[in-house]
C-alpha cells in the first residue's frame, strides 16, 4: 500500500489524473481495474470515481504491489550567473544567456540553475512535492538568448500553458538581426511546416501540398535599417518560427548556419528573446496585467 496527501500543487486535478502521474510506468488498463476493484481510498473511504476532484489535505491510499515513479533527486547546481529579470511569488523571468539550455536530461541547464536557486531561497522543496516540479512555460532555442518564464506553482503554470500563444494576454517580441535587409514590414501571415527528418522549420507565404502545414502570424518591423535590426512580435507559437521565416525572404539570421547563414565571427547568434507584455489576466494573476519587461541582453 502507498500513501499520498494532497498539496496546494496536487489540488484542483482529478484523482485518475493525479493516480497517472505517480503511477507513469502502470499501464492505464491496471489503473482502470484499481478503481473497479475499489483498490484507491480518499479520506479512508474506498472510491470508484476516477473524476473526483481532489481538494488540498485529501489523503490517498492505493492498495496494490505496483510501485510509484521514482522522483529523480534533484541536483543542486551553480546558478551564480542566472540573470533574474522579475520575480514574485508566482513567477520568475530569466534573461538566458545564449548557449544555455533551457531542459536538458545530462547537461546543467537554466531549469536546473532555477529551480537550485529557488531551493536555496526555499522557494521550492522538491521533497514536499507529489508531481509537480518548477518549470519554465515556454522555451527558447539553445542559440537564442532572452525572456524565459518559469512558474512556481501548479496553478501558475496550467494558467500560463494555457495561454502562452494568446496574443490578447501574453505579447511576446523577438530582436532578430540578419544578414541582408530583405525582410517584408508590417502584418505576416503564411505557413510553416516541420521536417522532423532534418530537424528544420520551412515557412511559405502560400499553402504547400502534402505537408503538415500550420499557419503563423507576425508583425515585423524595421527598428535598425543599417544594422538590419528587426522587432518581430510572435502572434503564433511555432518551432523555429523567426528562423525558416527569415530565410525564406534569403535573410537568414546571422550566424543561423542550420537556415543558410553564413559564419560572421564578430557576432554571436542574432536573435533575442526581448520583451513580453501581460494583458487581461484572470483568477490570481490579475496583477500582472499591465507589466512589461525587457531584456537586457544586446547583439
Amino acid at each position: 500500500m502507498k500513501n499520498f496527501t494532497i498539496n496546494n500543487n496536487d489540488a484542483n486535478q482529478t484523482l485518475i489524473k493525479f493516480i497517472k502521474k505517480m503511477y507513469k510506468n502502470t499501464n492505464l488498463s491496471i489503473i482502470q481495474k484499481w478503481f473497479r476493484k475499489g483498490k484507491i481510498k480518499v479520506n479512508s473511504k474506498r472510491t470508484k470515481d476516477p473524476k473526483y476532484l481532489l481538494m488540498l489535505n485529501d489523503f490517498i491510499e492505493v492498495y496494490d504491489n505496483e510501485n510509484p515513479v521514482q522522483r529523480l533527486i534533484q541536483q543542486e547546481v551553480d546558478f551564480s550567473n542566472l540573470k533574474i529579470l522579475y520575480e514574485d511569488e508566482n513567477i520568475i523571468v530569466i534573461d538566458k544567456d545564449q548557449g544555455v539550455e533551457v531542459h536538458s536530461p545530462v547537461a546543467i541547464s537554466l531549469d536546473s540553475m532555477v529551480r537550485s536557486y529557488l531551493i536555496s531561497k526555499n522557494d521550492y522543496d522538491p521533497e514536499l512535492e507529489n508531481s509537480f516540479v518548477v518549470s519554465h512555460v515556454h522555451r527558447i532555442d539553445k542559440l537564442t538568448k532572452g525572456i524565459v518564464i518559469y512558474a512556481k506553482n501548479k496553478s501558475t503554470l496550467t494558467y500560463f500553458v494555457n495561454n502562452i500563444n494568446n496574443k490578447n494576454k501574453i505579447k511576446k517580441i523577438y530582436l532578430a538581426k540578419t544578414e541582408q535587409n530583405n525582410l517584408p514590414t508590417g502584418q505576416i501571415k503564411g505557413f510553416i511546416y516541420y521536417d522532423n527528418d532534418n530537424k528544420k522549420s520551412f515557412f511559405n507565404i502560400k499553402e504547400t501540398k502534402n505537408f503538415n502545414n500550420k499557419t503563423i502570424e507576425q508583425f515585423v518591423e524595421n527598428i535598425d535599417d543599417s544594422q538590419n535590426i528587426y522587432k518581430i512580435q510572435i502572434e503564433t507559437g511555432r518551432k523555429h518560427q523567426i528562423r525558416a521565416f527569415c530565410e525564406y525572404y534569403k535573410s537568414p539570421v546571422i550566424n543561423d548556419f542550420k537556415y543558410g547563414a553564413k559564419s560572421q565571427k564578430d557576432w554571436g547568434f542574432g536573435l533575442i528573446s526581448y520583451e513580453v507584455s501581460f494583458n487581461d489576466f484572470e483568477e490570481h494573476l490579475t496583477y500582472l496585467n499591465g507589466i512589461t519587461i525587457t531584456s537586457k541582453l544586446s547583439f
